[in-house]
């Protein structure tokens, strides 16, 4: 088996790593009074408009029942809205208001500035590297462990 030593260090790089990078998130997220649920389901529906409820709690990994709890918050805070779809009656379709987008065309240009300034180490080629090789890692790992996400 090659580099025995250097698989160790690595899992230990990544998972301090990744604890410092969630650590800053979280940190920003909440200076903005969310939580990271609430952020990421306020980013989803800021990139990419109008989405079925179902699908918003796939794509953030989340299980239906703590979608539905991350939309009320975020209902009674008049950050979204939810609607049924005219067409599937049986589908849940949820956007940002208008408030909703003003927040969030407030916040996200800070967030991205923490996101820049915690990776500004690296160089525009680093920075596509290391996205390819953690993502060939990831594709391992979930073949592993058998395709489940």
């Amino acid at each position: 088996m090659k580099h025995k030593k250097e698989y160790l260090k690595l899992t230990t790089v990544l998972f301090r790593t990744m604890q410092h990078v969630e650590s800053v998130i979280k940190q920003d997220i909440q200076s903005y009074d969310l939580n990271t649920t609430e952020f990421g389901a306020l980013e989803l529906l800021y990139h990419r408009g109008a989405q079925p409820m179902q699908s918003m709690a796939s794509r953030l990994l989340m299980a239906n029942s703590s979608m539905t709890y991350v939309i009320d918050k975020l209902e009674a805070k008049h950050m979204i809205y939810r609607t049924q779809d005219s067409v599937d009656k049986r589908v849940i379709m949820v956007d940002l208001t208008p408030e909703g987008r003003l927040f969030f065309d407030g916040i996200f240009p800070n967030h991205v500035k923490t996101l820049a300034t915690m990776y500004q180490q690296l160089s525009e080629e680093e920075l596509r590297l290391l996205i390819d090789m953690l993502k060939k890692v990831g594709y391992q790992a979930k073949e592993l462990q058998g395709g489940a996400s």
